[in-house]
């Protein structure tokens, strides 16, 4: 559960992004591509807006989220762990499901069930996300289970 437990302590209990802003800029990018590897220059200006509305970020001396946008340069450091730890989740996960079959129990590497403190930080910050973004109707009836 090591990437859930790294972004809850780099966000901290107050969800306060504690990076720089070039740092950000690369988080964001990182989340669009995830959610479209083809994202719009207003979909990334989309991603940081409403990242920017369950975390305090900030963004000095960039006036906005666009201004860095346009003029910073992302920071990939903190990005290159994260998808580090995404890839090893994900092997796990895959090593387990081929081993035990597709309904095996993933431990805590099934951020849905997990009782990991990095699990329920994931769930509850989702979950404040879909205050600003709209799910499909699947992805939001996960999301009303939690």
């Amino acid at each position: 559960m090591g990437l859930l437990n790294f972004f809850a302590k780099l966000l901290g209990l107050g969800r306060r992004f504690s990076g720089t802003p070039e740092q950000y800029l690369a988080m964001v990018q990182y989340m669009a591509e995830k959610n479209n590897p083809d994202y719009s220059k207003e979909e990334l200006l989309q991603w940081g807006e409403v990242m920017q509305k369950v975390m305090k970020v900030n963004l000095q001396p960039y006036q906005d989220f666009k201004d860095l946008a346009e003029n910073g340069t992302p920071d990939d450091s903190m990005v290159e762990k994260v998808d580090g730890k995404v890839k090893e989740i994900e092997q796990r996960r895959d090593l387990k499901q081929a081993i035990y079959g597709p309904n095996a129990d993933l431990g805590d590497d099934d951020v849905m069930k997990s009782n990991d403190s990095g699990a329920v930080f994931a769930r509850k910050m989702v979950k404040d996300l879909a205050e600003h973004v709209q799910f499909s109707d699947e992805e939001q009836k996960k999301l009303d289970e939690l």
